[in-house]
């Protein structure tokens, strides 16, 4: 029977769900927030400009993206206001009271004393205060990275991290826009904002020329062989174990992993096993494509908030890291079983897909999401692997990435809906161990 896989290719349309990988251009979406007054008339507005899909999303935007919008009032009386702002907030929360602010900008558009270079729609009113209708508009764009101080370290500068909020999670990243109408001392301050979703760009260096020529011509990728400086080849692994409780097999296992080690969310992780044995029935066992167990693990690592030297926080509880399994690689050969090369030696490749709403890689302070594929004993039929199926023999760190690498996109060769069955149901929830 021929175990080789045809070729498949996934259409841009199904990566194009994911905004970040998308070459579509969106049109701009307006979100609106109001302040009613005691008459449910709107008298403040705060108007964002997105690229989220819909005004019933939360504004979204990417790195260096301005953040643009306009603040409106709608005085029905004359009021004394001392100025009206707009701030960005970044916090990381670890408890209802365990707040981080990892970064804040403020812009004001509005002081008393010089209302007229602001677009004040001309309304009558004495100086400091106001009434009628005013519009200002403001473009806000966050920086890169910013700046944490851990105690006893010197400060350290970190990317700003993605937004991050999951149910079962410990640590919540959010972006806030909030303006606020400032009033004088005795009279309290107005406020409306909403949340917003940022994203890094995570950009992967660019693939071998062989496998650019590969995606190029929707053709099988070259392996380490033929593609040396494509692939990181881990350390060959002895598997022992038995077979059908009557005999001990010896084998080795040659993980592969195409470079660089950064891919983006929406693609897949090529892979490649190479499985050698002088066994002949352990050698088909071990090389049938639901065999080799592979695993794409996120690992999450948290400290309280409070344990930075950031004013305004609280001592809580340091929590231990936990690891979660993603998603399992799926395999296949490009041999028929007489048309090996050698007889002791298979050689499977293999994919991890990633989904277009996986989150990117990220770290600030002592939080970190970061991701890594494993490699698990093998659960070929008939085949007993010693010291346990469920040991994780070897672990590479790698990174997800939110954009395209310069050069072709990436092709997705296996067939849609080809999976492995221990990865059933992992698309939409994770399966959790410490």
């Amino acid at each position: 029977m021929d175990t080789a896989l045809p070729q498949y290719r996934r259409t841009d349309t199904a990566l194009s769900n994911n905004p970040s990988t998308s070459r579509v251009t969106r049109a701009p979406t307006e979100h609106q927030y109001h302040l009613p007054t005691s008459k449910s008339r709107p008298w403040l507005t705060l108007k964002v400009i997105s690229k989220a899909p819909a005004s019933t999303y939360l504004p979204a935007f990417y790195q260096g993206e301005p953040i643009t919008g306009s603040v409106t009032l709608r005085l029905e009386k004359e009021e004394p206001i001392k100025s009206v702002s707009v701030q960005i907030f970044g916090q990381m929360t670890s408890s209802a009271t365990d707040v981080l602010t990892f970064i804040h900008t403020s812009t004001v558009v509005w002081p008393a004393s010089s209302s007229a270079a602001f677009g004040v729609v001309p309304a009558t009113s004495h100086p400091g205060k106001l009434f009628g209708e005013y519009n200002w508009p403001f473009s806000v764009t966050l920086p890169d990275h910013c700046t944490l101080k851990l105690p006893g370290a010197p400060e350290q500068q970190y990317s700003l991290p993605a937004s991050f909020s999951e149910r079962m999670a410990r640590v919540h990243i959010q972006y806030q826009i909030v303006v606020t109408v400032h009033r004088s001392r005795f009279r309290v301050d107005s406020t409306l904002g909403t949340v917003i979703g940022y994203l890094p760009m995570i950009r992967p260096d660019p693939p071998s020329p062989a496998r650019q020529i590969a995606y190029i011509e929707n053709s099988p990728l070259i392996g380490p062989d033929g593609d040396p400086d494509g692939w990181l080849s881990l350390e060959p692994l002895r598997i022992q174990g038995s077979v059908f409780s009557t005999r001990t097999v010896d084998a080795t296992c040659t993980l592969a992993l195409a470079k660089p080690l950064c891919y983006t969310r929406g693609t897949a992780i090529p892979c490649l096993m190479t499985i050698e044995t002088t066994d002949p029935q352990a050698l088909d066992l071990l090389s049938a494509p639901r065999s080799p167990v592979v695993r794409l693990l996120r690992r999450i690592s948290t400290q309280e908030a409070g344990a930075y030297s950031v004013p305004k926080t609280l001592p809580g509880l340091e929590y231990e890291s936990t690891v979660q399994e993603v998603t399992t690689a799926v395999w296949w050969s490009e041999h028929a079983r007489d048309r090996w090369p050698s007889p002791q030696k298979r050689v499977l490749h293999g994919e991890i897909h990633l989904s277009a709403g996986l989150k990117p890689s990220c770290r600030l302070g002592k939080f970190e999401l970061s991701y890594s594929v494993a490699l698990f004993p093998p659960r070929a039929v008939a085949f007993q692997p010693d010291g346990g199926a469920d040991a994780v023999l070897q672990r590479e760190p790698v990174v997800i990435g939110t954009v395209y690498a310069a050069g072709p996109r990436p092709r997705i060769h296996s067939p849609p809906g080809y999976d492995d069955a221990s990865s059933t149901g992992q698309a939409s929830e994770f399966r959790l161990f410490r």
